[in-house]
């Protein structure tokens, strides 16, 4: 295999292993903890697992077909606003948005591992996403998939935390000692 060939193997590992990873880490989240957020605009585990499904659906996977398909049409621009506004559901299931994340993941692979050295590398400039290859388009998912494990752990971990700090004590009536009463 070329250094090229061994570099497309491993880097399409890593975008399943972060794959896998998120999906473990949501595992056995109830709607409660999905909503979660630390503090009010930031955004939860929920919105964290649906945005990374619209990237995948609405801006990497066409990217990646068109990059190696010549009829496919260049993908449309992305607004994170319009995902808020029009696509983000909610009330959606994790499960649902984590299947979806893993469907188009292994579709993603697979173009990935049918291409060859030339395919990966094939610099194209005509597109309004800027100069790219197919190396770009899987280093940036990897990169986005990574940012949004991140904040997942970190809420997850907020969730974990909380989970273990004692109730308050209740001392006639008032929370705390007799003293502030």
């Amino acid at each position: 295999m070329s250094e090229i060939g061994t570099y497309r193997s491993e880097l399409t590992a890593r975008l399943r292993s972060v794959t896998d990873d998120l999906a473990w880490v949501v595992r056995g989240l109830v709607a409660e903890q999905a909503h979660y957020r630390p503090v009010p605009g930031e955004w939860s585990i929920h919105e964290h697992l649906s945005h990374l499904r619209d990237m995948e659906q609405e801006v990497y996977l066409p990217l990646l077909r068109w990059a190696t398909v010549p009829e496919m049409l260049d993908p449309r621009d992305y607004s994170r606003r319009e995902w808020r506004e029009r696509r983000y559901d909610p009330d959606e299931p994790l499960g649902t948005i984590m299947a979806d994340i893993q469907r188009m993941r292994d579709e993603e692979l697979a173009i990935f591992r049918a291409m060859g050295d030339a395919t990966w590398t094939r610099y194209r400039t005509d597109t309004r996403w800027g100069p790219l290859t197919c190396q770009w388009i899987a280093e940036v998912m990897y990169r986005h998939a990574l940012d949004h494990l991140q904040g997942v752990m970190a809420l997850v971990g907020d969730l974990h935390l909380a989970a273990l700090e004692p109730p308050p004590i209740i001392v006639g009536g008032y929370i705390g000692g007799g003293a502030n009463r």
